[in-house]
């Protein structure tokens, strides 16, 4: 019995898979967007970045249910499904709390159509329920940094 002698198993390694699993496109016929911003948008966020500067951090496209919040009760009802359907273009926060400090719309020409002002009037009237500052500013081709600090400081400390 002394003989015996007894071998552990080696361990087997598990290496990660390289394979991507098989999806059809036609399940997916989904693309990568070239960015998450347009032309106008970017030149903007540029901008805002300046104006900003490290007060604040700039949240993207956040929909309205990221910021606002709803009875739950609410959730399927047509007020609950109008948040989670709808974005804002952009979302100043407090880089230490993430609390929300004003939302940002740049309105380009499509504002002046009829469905997109009955759009602007709900997003108007859910940020003044919930008392946030919504900001707009219409597209341009150029911006004045110090103007635009101007009416943004006055639009959150207004509400503030």
């Amino acid at each position: 019995m002394d003989d015996i002698r007894y071998r552990r198993k080696p361990r087997r390694r598990i290496r990660p898979s390289t394979r991507q699993p098989r999806v059809s496109t036609v399940q997916f016929p989904y693309q990568k967007r070239a960015s998450l911003l347009t032309r106008g948008e970017l030149a903007f966020y540029r901008v805002l970045r300046q104006v900003i500067r490290n007060r604040y951090g700039i949240a993207i496209k956040p929909r309205l249910a990221d910021v606002l919040k709803c009875p739950d009760e609410l959730w399927d009802a047509p007020e609950g499904r109008k948040l989670s359907q709808k974005h804002v273009d952009f979302v100043l926060y407090d880089l230490w709390t993430a609390r929300v400090i004003a939302a940002v719309e740049l309105d380009d020409r499509s504002h002046q159509e009829p469905a997109r002002r009955r759009r602007d009037a709900f997003v108007e009237g859910a940020f003044r329920a919930a008392g946030v500052a919504l900001f707009r500013v219409q597209a341009a081709a150029w911006y004045d940094v110090g103007a635009l600090w101007a009416s943004l400081a006055s639009c959150i400390h207004h509400l503030a």
